[in-house]
């Protein structure tokens, strides 16, 4: 799969409860915890990214 596919899946995942959430203005926790772990793995790999070229880079994090 392709970088921009898994964006689009990624994006999809997160926008559809968001857009229940807005229409009905409330949400639990089995709404929210799809979004939660989208965001805590874009994190992380963002950060693991972020590391890696800074240690590429020689300087110290």
């Amino acid at each position: 799969m392709d970088k921009r596919r898994i964006a689009g899946l990624a994006t999809a995942t997160v926008a559809a409860p968001l857009v229940m959430l807005g229409l009905t203005g409330t949400a639990n926790a089995a709404e929210i915890t799809p979004i939660a772990e989208v965001v805590d793995g874009t994190v992380a790999d963002l950060s693991s990214t972020i590391g890696a070229v800074v240690d590429a880079l020689g300087f110290e994090a």
